[in-house]
């Protein structure tokens, strides 16, 4: 998917003098080819060319702050990676004076907490403990702070009157049930803007939850906006062209999308396909099918409760393998002389003859991983091959830190050494918003399970800026059995097709029943081929019964959400298809001689008052479902008060039309 480029809206200062005025803003990159002007950004911009996104946001600020000087204060919230940039741009393109900044974040958020003895007793007794103390802006006329701040701290922030409201990478409160958006959709400001260079990450409910932020009520509720356009387009039924214009047509008076190839043309992007195959090692392959066969044993032996823990435990490990050989419950081990890792590790060898051609160049490398171990694998084996070991930037490194070692500081230094470089970066923590053009080597060592979040890491060096040509690559294992590497890389290429149809079809996180079975070359495979059985069924508990009647209903082309494990009201499994719907509590026991009583009837009668406040306009029918059998006075009761009961033949008949496959099964309970 292309990245977005956020430009300058032409009248944004006149949009805002109108009370509730809103904006979404899709961008990423930098650029300043402004369009229908009212305010003159060239003058303001001249000294940088193209503007970074964060610049362009500023000058509207300034330009704010300076026709309203009694305005409210705005409020900027980031990742936490990006305080730097913010504050950045304001140090090196405005003068002393037009922002009076005060970054929320770090010692200056600890310094401007509310002590225990500070808040109201009937606060703490509601379990309410996080406030700012009176007066915290101080005089402040820009708020930077983090979406964690956002969160923790909204009681105190929605108190405040914001002039503006910026979401920088505002992907970050696309989960409508999230408490950071609760919290982002809490504040009170006279205008919003949300940019992102990712406005659909993984579906068309990223989309509507950043509307809701920015101008609630435009596309709708949830509920009715996926009916009427998040089904057909992302189906892609016959509907689907109808459902898409009118859609952008919709929110385009509210949205500004630029391509990067709209506004400049960039150097061109290639893959390296060299390294697409590289040949399983002997050790490796002998930790692979021990680390299967001890899976194996494993989700044969847990409950239902650990077993999807040891689905995610054995995909890690596999995925931790095909990096580098490191045996289950060991860590990876640096002593071993760099020739034997090279025997024992394809990949690292790949990399060491990679870097030592484009070290001939003089060029700079990033290489993306979020595994902690394989950062200090590659560490250590690049500083012994090249006598110099390459910066980390993860998690752990501090946005800000008066020992000169802060995120920005290492990229700055990186970026600024003359010649052959290598820096080591943590997909998760810095895949966005960070520019490195630099670099013109990404090698994807380990990969994220969505392409959207890969292809934003690669945009850090393929982006506006950029002179010389940018070569990406994904060093993939394979074997003659399909590796966890090989599995990946075809379901990541399946969803950068689907997602590139549009840019409005994002890309799911993979699921972990997508990845299927894994086998060695023995053809011993991990989880039994066969569909849920009957013996299964009446021994589910409460956790693994829950999962198994969602995915029953969502075989029945239902949309299906699965409630909190408390504060459900009654429901467990909320089921929606073409505007009705089916609210289940679900009740298991593994004794077979035990009927169950009325409390699942009752239960789900009295929750379905505020499910159905809660979708509007989905007419409801309740259920309640049991792996055994419903008492005498359960299905009196029943009846009493309009449930429908299935016990455990309605369920089986339903299993033999809708088989739930047994892995799918055991990805569910993950």
């Amino acid at each position: 998917m292309l990245c977005s480029h956020l430009q300058y809206l032409g009248g944004l200062q006149q949009g805002w003098e109108r009370q509730g005025d809103v904006l979404l803003l899709a961008g990423g990159g930098q650029g300043h080819d402004c369009i229908n002007q009212r305010v003159d950004l060239d003058a303001q911009l001249s000294r940088v060319g193209a503007a970074s996104k964060h610049l362009q946001l500023l000058a509207f600020l300034s330009s704010i702050l300076e026709a309203n000087p009694e305005s409210p204060p705005a409020l900027v919230v980031a990742p936490v990676a990006l305080l730097d940039n913010w504050q950045r741009e304001i140090e090196n393109f405005f003068q002393s004076g037009t922002f009076r900044v005060l970054a929320l974040h770090g010692t200056a958020l600890s310094k401007r907490k509310a002590s225990k003895d500070e808040i109201d007793d009937i606060l703490l007794v509601d379990g309410l403990k996080r406030f700012l103390q009176p007066g915290w802006q101080g005089g402040a006329n820009l708020i930077l702070t983090t979406y964690e701040t956002l969160r923790d701290f909204e009681f105190s922030l929605a108190r405040e009157k914001w002039s503006v409201m910026i979401c920088d990478e505002a992907q970050k409160i696309k989960s409508p049930a999230a408490l950071v958006t609760h919290a982002a959709k809490a504040m009170h400001a006279r205008f919003k803007i949300a940019a992102t260079g990712t406005p659909v990450e993984n579906s068309l409910t990223d989309l509507w939850c950043l509307f809701d932020f920015i101008q609630p009520g435009l596309l709708g509720a949830l509920n009715e906006f996926g009916r009427k356009y998040k089904r057909p387009i992302e189906a892609n039924t016959d509907g689907e062209k109808d459902a898409l214009e009118e859609l952008q047509t919709l929110f385009a008076p509210q949205l500004l999308r630029r391509t990067k190839d709209e506004v400049v043309k960039l150097p061109p992007k290639t893959e390296d396909m060299a390294c697409r195959e590289l040949p399983i090692s002997e050790l490796q392959r002998q930790l692979y099918a021990q680390a299967l066969s001890a899976y194996k044993a494993k989700i044969a032996a847990a409950d239902s409760k650990r077993v999807g823990q040891a689905m995610l435990g054995m995909l890690h490990q596999l995925k931790v393998l095909c990096a580098h050989p490191v045996g289950m419950g060991q860590t990876a081990n640096l002593h071993p002389p760099l020739a034997e890792a090279l025997r024992d590790s394809p990949k690292l060898a790949w990399l060491l003859a990679a870097l030592e051609c484009i070290k001939t160049s003089g060029e700079k490398v990033i290489v993306f991983t979020e595994l902690r171990e394989i950062q200090r694998v590659l560490q250590h084996y690049i500083g012994e091959r090249f006598g110099k070991r390459p910066a980390i930037v993860n998690g752990d490194t501090d946005v800000q830190s008066k020992s000169g070692i802060s995120r920005q500081n290492l990229i700055d230094a990186f970026q600024k050494q003359t010649g052959f470089n290598v820096i080591i970066l943590s997909t998760q923590a810095v895949g966005f918003g960070l520019n490195i053009q630099a670099a013109n080597h990404v090698i994807h060592y380990t990969r994220p399970w969505n392409p959207a979040k890969e292809d934003q890491a690669t945009d850090r060096a393929y982006r506006i800026g950029q002179d010389k040509p940018v070569t990406v690559y994904y060093p993939t294992v394979h074997a003659d059995f399909v590796t966890f590497e090989k599995r990946l890389d075809e379901l990541l290429t399946k969803k950068r097709e689907i997602a590139a149809r549009t840019w409005l079809n994002g890309a799911d996180d993979i699921r972990l029943d997508e990845f299927g079975n894994f086998a060695d070359a023995t053809g011993e495979t991990v989880i039994p081929d066969r569909a849920v059985s009957e013996d299964e069924l009446i021994s589910m508990d409460g956790h693994a019964f829950e999962a198994f009647c969602a995915l029953l209903w969502s075989k029945q082309e239902f949309q299906v959400h699965r409630t909190p494990v408390s504060g459900d009201g009654g429901v467990d499994v909320v089921a929606i298809r073409d505007g009705e719907g089916i609210l289940i509590q679900c009740k298991s026991t593994s004794r077979q001689d035990q009927a169950l009583g009325w409390d699942a009837v009752k239960e789900v009668a009295a929750g379905a008052v505020a499910y159905q406040r809660r979708y509007p306009g989905i007419s409801f029918k309740r259920m309640a479902l049991t792996n055994q059998s419903f008492n005498l006075a359960a299905q009196e009761q029943a009846k009493l008060l309009g449930v429908e009961l299935w016990g455990k033949q309605q369920l089986l008949e339903c299993m033999t039309q809708y088989p739930v496959q047994y892995g799918e099964w055991l990805a569910a309970l993950a």
